[in-house]
C-alpha cells in the first residue's frame, strides 16, 4: 500500500507539472513551476527531465524555461501545434518566395491523409494556387512524397498497403522514397496537377523528429535549370524552420 500511494503522489505530482505547463503562457522557469505545482525543485528537475526526454515537455535552451513539447501537441492539441508551426514557418516561406517566385506550401501528415497546412503565394497573377486544407496525394508529386518518404515507418507500411491506389507501382515508388530519403528532398514535374511542378523537403525538430514538409511549386517549365539551385533554397529554409522547434 505504501509503494502504491508514493506512486500516486509522484503522478500526482507529474499531473500538477503539466496542467501548469498547459495554462496559455508560453514557458514557465523552473522557480515558477516550483512556486506554483509545490513540488520541490530537486524532485520537479527529475520530472521535467525525464518528461523532455520522452518528448512531454520542452525546454528552451536560451531561457532555460519550459513548455508542453510536441508529443503533446500532436497528441491532444494538433491545430495549436500546427499554429505554433506556421508562425515559426512564415518569415522562412515569404523569403522562398521573394527567391523563387514561387508559390510556397507546408503540409503535414494528418493520420494517412497529406494535409496543406499553409501557403504563401507570389503577387504575380499566374501561379501555384494552394489553400489550408487542401489534400496532398502521398503517391503523387514532391510534397505528397516527401512526407510519405519521411513518415513512420510503421505508418509508411500501413498507407502503402491500405491507401495508395492499386494502380500504383509499389516497388517504384519504394526506390522513389529512398532515393528522396538519400538526396533530402523530392521534385517531381505534372505528376499530380498538368504544368505544375514542385520541389519539397522535409522539417525536423532539434530532436530529429519529422514535423512536416515545405516546397515550392509553379509552372514546371520554370524549374528547368534551377531545380538544385532551388532544392538547397527550400532545404535551407527547412533547417532554418527546424532549429526553432
Amino acid at each position: 500500500m505504501e509503494t502504491l500511494t508514493k506512486k500516486m503522489d509522484h503522478v500526482e505530482k507529474i499531473t500538477r507539472v503539466m496542467e501548469v505547463l498547459c495554462r496559455d503562457r508560453a514557458t514557465y522557469s523552473l522557480r515558477e513551476l516550483e512556486r506554483l505545482t509545490g513540488v520541490p525543485k530537486s524532485t520537479l528537475h527529475r520530472i521535467l527531465t525525464s518528461l523532455e526526454r520522452q518528448e512531454w515537455v520542452y525546454k528552451d535552451p536560451a531561457s532555460g524555461s519550459f513548455r508542453p513539447g510536441i508529443r503533446f501537441f500532436l497528441l491532444n492539441n494538433r491545430a495549436f501545434f500546427y499554429q505554433e508551426l506556421i508562425e515559426k514557418a512564415q518569415k522562412q516561406m515569404e523569403h522562398l518566395v521573394r527567391q523563387t517566385n514561387k508559390t510556397c506550401l507546408m503540409s503535414v501528415l494528418e493520420g494517412s491523409v497529406g494535409l496543406c497546412i499553409h501557403s504563401v503565394e507570389p503577387p504575380h497573377p499566374v501561379k501555384y494556387v494552394a489553400h489550408k486544407g487542401m489534400a496532398i496525394p502521398l503517391h503523387a508529386g514532391a510534397s505528397g512524397k516527401v512526407l510519405l518518404a519521411f513518415c513512420n515507418e510503421h505508418i509508411r507500411n500501413r498507407i502503402l498497403a491500405e491507401i495508395i491506389p492499386p494502380e500504383v507501382d509499389k516497388q517504384k515508388l519504394l526506390a522513389q522514397l529512398e532515393e528522396i530519403r538519400r538526396k533530402g528532398y523530392a521534385s517531381s514535374r505534372e505528376e499530380w496537377i498538368p504544368h505544375a511542378g514542385d520541389i519539397s523537403a522535409p522539417i525536423f525538430d532539434r530532436r530529429g523528429n519529422f514535423v512536416a514538409q515545405i516546397g515550392v511549386a509553379g509552372l514546371a517549365n520554370s524549374f528547368e535549370g534551377q531545380e538544385e539551385e532551388i532544392a538547397e533554397m527550400v532545404k535551407e529554409a527547412a533547417r532554418n524552420i527546424g532549429s526553432s522547434l
